[in-house]
Order: structure tokens, then C-alpha cells, then sequence
């Protein structure tokens, strides 16, 4: 089988040394220690997994936007590869993008039709009302904090079978990070509201803002669920617990936030 890894430039395969089982196979998400076998210099055969008998990482050879397709299917394996067997060095990239784009439609009232907290001081001098997008800004790093800090802890709570150190040599809170960042990349679906904001009514901007967030949810408690090795009820109770009490905190440093204004 010929593979010319077109991964190379988004998703590089990680680098372990031979022997050591850190990579994951992305269907049973046990450790394996290699995806691939050189048969020659333009050939390589996928090794398949000595528990499930099936090829351990599939998507070694094939094209990103396969993967990209099965993201946003939630597909456990795509999750698993991304995660485990590849080198993502722009997820915090991708992080900071998301927490921007949410600031500002928050910062530009398009989620009017969801909240009634704003930033904005409506002031004609456009360096004073700039200060919202800042303040925005700080709203939902704090949000993805509280976030994320609320699933760690929920989750040692609930799930004490928690791995200090997983299959790729990795730590869980490091993975878990990354898993909350991966499950966010749905919220760039919040684009066409700023695109067509002037063309829709408040109540199809509420819902297609429900609609983003549900599949943000349903998103982060499959990641959730492959990142702990849980099932998804479970990571279904913990990822909820978070967010009602994320949204209790975040209601208090809005308050402060809005002192600011």
C-alpha cells in the first residue's frame, strides 16, 4: 500500500521511538507501538492492533479533509488521531481564534438573543467603546477556564479511574486541554451570524446560537468520553455539572467585568 501522508503541514504523526508503545489505536484506544511498517522507501503497510485486530490509525493515509468530515461527524477515531497520534501544534492557535471570534459577537450584541449581559457602553468615542471587546475578551477566557477547570475537577470526582499519564505519554490534564479546545472548533459555525446578523430576526439568531452550543456540548462529551476512557453517560453527567456550574461563576465575573464599563 503506497501512503504519501498527506498530513504533512497540518496534522504531523508524532515521533516516538521505536518499540514504545505511545501511539493509540483509534478504535479501541490501546496502546500500540507503531502505526506503520517501511516496507521500502515509498511503501508502507499499516500495522494493525494486537487487541481489536483492526489497522491501528487508518488515517495515516488518507487526506485531511476526510478527517476534518469526521470531526464534525464526532467520530471517535478522528478524535483519537488527532489527540493521541498526531503533533498538533496550532491547537492553541485555533483556541485563541475561537475565544476572539466568540468576544466578539459578544462585544457586537449578536448574542442579544441568548443573554442580556453587554459590554458595550455605547459612547461615540471609539477608544471607550472598544473597551467592551476587551473586556469581552477576558469574559470568555475566563468562561473556557472555569470551563475546563470544572470538567478536571468533576471528573476526579466522578471517574476515579483518571490516568496521571496517558497512552502517549502525555498527561491527562495536558490531553484534557487539548480535548476542550478540539470539541470548541464547532463554534466557528457563529460566522454566518456576524455575516447575516442584518437579515435575521432575534429568534433565528437564538436558535441557531442553541444549535452551535448543543453541538459544542454533545462535541465535548464525546471527546470527554475518549480522553477519560469513560462511557458517555458519564461523561454526559460530568460535562453538564460543569457547565451549570461554569455558568453560576461566570455570572459573577460578569458582575465585576461590568464595573469596568
Amino acid at each position: 500500500m503506497k501512503l504519501s501522508l498527506p498530513l504533512q503541514g497540518y496534522f504531523d504523526l508524532l515521533n516516538h521511538p521505536p518499540g514504545a508503545k505511545k501511539f493509540i489505536c483509534i478504535n479501541c484506544g490501546r496502546p500500540v507501538s507503531g502505526l506503520y511498517r517501511q516496507i521500502s522507501s515509498t511503501v508502507l503497510k499499516i500495522i494493525d492492533c494486537d487487541k481489536c485486530k483492526k489497522p491501528a490509525d487508518k488515517y495515516i493515509e488518507f487526506e485531511v479533509l476526510i478527517i476534518l468530515i469526521d470531526l464534525i461527524l464526532l467520530s471517535k477515531p478522528a478524535y483519537r488521531h488527532i489527540l493521541y497520534n498526531s503533533d498538533c501544534k496550532n491547537l492553541w492557535k485555533i483556541g485563541c481564534i475561537l475565544i476572539l471570534l466568540e468576544a466578539y459577537c459578544f462585544w457586537t450584541d449578536a448574542f442579544r438573543g441568548i443573554t442580556s449581559i453587554t459590554y458595550r457602553s455605547h459612547l461615540n468615542d471609539p477608544f471607550l467603546s472598544e473597551k467592551g471587546f476587551y473586556l469581552s475578551t477576558v469574559h470568555f477566557v475566563a468562561g473556557f477556564l472555569l470551563l475546563y477547570g470544572f470538567i478536571y475537577l468533576f471528573t476526579s470526582v466522578l471517574h476515579r479511574t483518571v490516568p496521571t499519564i496517558t497512552g502517549n505519554g502525555k498527561t491527562y490534564p495536558h490531553m484534557l486541554l487539548h480535548g476542550v479546545i478540539l470539541a470548541s472548533i464547532g463554534k466557528f459555525l457563529f460566522i454566518p451570524i456576524i455575516i447575516w446578523r442584518e437579515n435575521s430576526t432575534e429568534t433565528g439568531m437564538a436558535i441557531h446560537i442553541v444549535l452551535v452550543l448543543m453541538y459544542f456540548v454533545i462535541s465535548l462529551v464525546q471527546i470527554h468520553s475518549v480522553v477519560s476512557d469513560c462511557a458517555r453517560s458519564r461523561s454526559c453527567v460530568i460535562v453538564i455539572l460543569a457547565f451549570i456550574v461554569k455558568a453560576y461563576f461566570l455570572t459573577r465575573v460578569s458582575g465585576l467585568l461590568q464595573q469596568f464599563v
